[in-house]
């Protein structure tokens, strides 16, 4: 239930979460599971029920940029994009981003989760992960129609959740070219993985649907921003509850346990700098006083792996049924509404090894420009560099991203001529070099984190305590050719056959666009775009590699301050996120409650 404010600082809470998103309310409904816990959710967003646009999954993805649901964030100006602005969204609202994304679970490779443990992480691996993402989920199996005519591999219980919460499944709405996708990318050599959730997601068609769950015992709160109070004196620190304002009046709620941020990657470090944990030196620029001195927070964010995509449209023949029909769903044939709503558009998803789109000359020349950024990188971020170096040869981990798309990508900022159909396809880049931060821009808690995207000297700089000067999306010259090269993979899959066939026209990049290496690379800086994956920002690394939080999720230097959301990853994964960030909120519950 939702109280009025007077009832729920009435009441002292076991556990307070601040943040009710994917992680957060997954966390808490977990915790809540015993009767005798309570769980306080503090949340800046309303509660939408039965609004079509997140319950509908034909409609996903509506809501990001409507600032009614979304936190619209924007980053700094970006030199290496042509001074553009690139795109935040986060959801703000009880589901969080989980509200408002397209509803991918998928997962990465089995040694990226292993990462965890090899950077100071013990339980953190892929094994343990499998788990905690299993019970999270209930697998729906396909219709038998659908199992075969696209040859969808049944759910193994070694890979699939049969009892939890989020409910998953293949989608129903298939497009015309689904099957000539996968057979073009075949013919390129890139194999069909049979089980995409397994160890190994090389190439999948696989896109799963989720929901939100939450149960009745939890006591939720909207305000309008919050802040960590601590014990006075004594380290480490103690958190004693959460300050927060609503509708202009400070209220406080206490805790008789612990307090865990699952705000995101964006508000997480935000609210750990309002309270006073953070670099000193950006608290100081805004007259905080430091509690807990944390380099890191804030810092690590991987920019381009966040992840950056570029777009291609192709006009294609008229036969193909897309989505450029839809205007709403009255526009659609009579046998298609149904198929259409309850499944999202983009049914098919392509992971990629580098070598699969990139030739041998130009693998060496990503790994020799990796190694030389490795040279005087600080030792933390000289261990993800190597291990980003070992993944750049493993065939089974993906390092590009094709999403098919059936119809004209909107995104894209483009207009489609009336009475045509279209094809797009997302590119996608998985772990380019460069790192960022996103640091308050003001003590006001009201004004939104300042968002820079910059290159890999930026986290040099906090490390080493000097003054260097930060670059922007694609710094690092070894990003660049990465996404290109992603991008003339998918500019070659459309005159590939049996894809050719349908084609009648490249619309983006055009002709002019793509006629050479150096017009493509202009295209991507003018055109590319986020992927909404953010992470990083509180990292789970030793305080001296730039961490913030240990394995068991306590924020260094604290006794009972945790951190459960994607910021926790220090690096990115070749997946989409939220899959991973449901396992993070189950771990940490099981973690959470086998120290009461």
């Amino acid at each position: 239930m939702i109280p009025h404010s007077e009832s729920f600082i009435s009441t002292c809470f076991d556990y307070i979460i601040v943040g009710g998103g994917t992680a957060g309310l997954a966390l808490a409904t977990r915790l809540s599971e015993d009767p005798s816990v309570s769980v306080g959710v503090i949340e800046a967003g309303d509660w939408h029920p039965n609004l079509d646009r997140i319950n509908l999954p034909g409609l996903c993805g509506s809501l990001v940029g409507d600032v009614q649901y979304d936190w619209a964030f924007t980053s700094v100006p970006q030199s290496n994009l042509n001074n553009r602005q690139i795109d935040q969204p986060r959801g703000k609202g009880l589901g969080g981003s989980s509200m408002m994304n397209l509803l991918a679970l998928t997962r990465a490779a089995a040694c990226e989760y292993d990462a965890l443990e090899v950077l100071g992480n013990p339980g953190w691996n892929w094994h343990e992960i499998l788990e905690y993402m299993k019970k999270s989920e209930s697998t729906v199996s396909p219709p038998q129609g659908h199992t075969m005519e696209y040859s969808l591999a049944p759910f193994d219980s070694r890979w699939h959740g049969e009892s939890g919460p989020i409910a998953k499944s293949y989608p129903t709405y298939f497009n015309s070219l689904h099957k000539a996708f996968v057979a073009t990318l075949e013919h390129l050599g890139v194999p069909r993985n049979p089980d995409p959730a397994s160890v190994i997601t090389i190439h999948q068609l696989y896109y799963v649907l989720t929901s939100i769950s939450a149960t009745a015992e939890l006591f939720g709160q909207r305000v309008l921003r919050a802040l960590i109070v601590f014990k006075s004196g004594g380290t480490p620190l103690v958190a004693t509850g959460v300050e927060f304002i609503k509708c202009e009046t400070t209220y406080m709620a206490t805790c008789r346990r612990e307090v865990v941020l699952s705000a995101g990657s964006f508000q997480t470090p935000k609210l750990l700098e309002l309270s006073g944990l953070g670099n000193k030196e950006v608290l100081s620029q805004h007259g905080i006083d430091t509690l807990l001195h944390l380099p890191g927070v804030g810092e690590n964010l991987p920019s381009a792996e966040d992840h950056l995509f570029v777009t291609t449209i192709h006009e294609i023949d008229a036969k193909y049924n897309t989505l450029d029909v839809v205007e709403g769903p009255e526009t659609l044939p009579d046998s298609e509404p149904k198929a259409y709503l309850a499944s999202p558009p983009t049914a098919l998803f392509g992971f990629l090894p580098a070598q699969a789109f990139m030739e041998d000359e130009q693998r060496n020349e990503w790994k020799a420009l990796a190694t030389a950024t490795a040279q005087n990188a600080p030792p933390g971020l000289k261990k993800q560099v190597k291990l980003q170096i070992e993944w750049f040869e493993d065939h089974s981990v993906a390092e590009g991203e094709v999403i098919p798309f059936p119809g004209f990508f909107r995104l894209s900022g483009l207009k489609p001529e009336p009475n045509k159909r279209y094809s797009s396809m997302v590119a996608t880049s998985m772990h380019p070099l460069s790192r960022g931060s996103t640091h308050i821009a003001s003590p006001d808690p009201t004004a939104p984190p300042r968002i820079d995207p910059s290159e890999i000297m930026h986290h040099i700089r906090y490390l080493a305590q000097t003054v260097t000067a930060a670059a922007e999306y694609l710094s690092n010259p070894a990003d660049l050719p990465v996404l290109a090269a992603v991008l003339k993979f998918v500019l070659k899959a459309y005159r590939t056959e049996p894809l050719e066939e349908a084609v009648r026209k490249q619309v983006a990049p055009s002709i002019e666009e793509s006629a050479s290496d150096e017009a493509l690379a202009e295209y991507v800086k003018n055109t590319c775009a986020s992927s909404y994956h953010p992470l990083g920002t509180a990292a789970m690394l030793p305080f001296e590699d730039g961490g913030v939080v240990g394995p068991d999720l306590r924020i260094h230097g604290t006794a009972n301050l945790r951190v459960a959301d994607a910021s926790i990853l220090p690096m990115q994964l070749s997946a989409h996120t939220q899959a991973t960030v449901y396992a993070i909120a189950e771990k940490a519950a099981g973690i959470i409650k086998s120290a009461m």
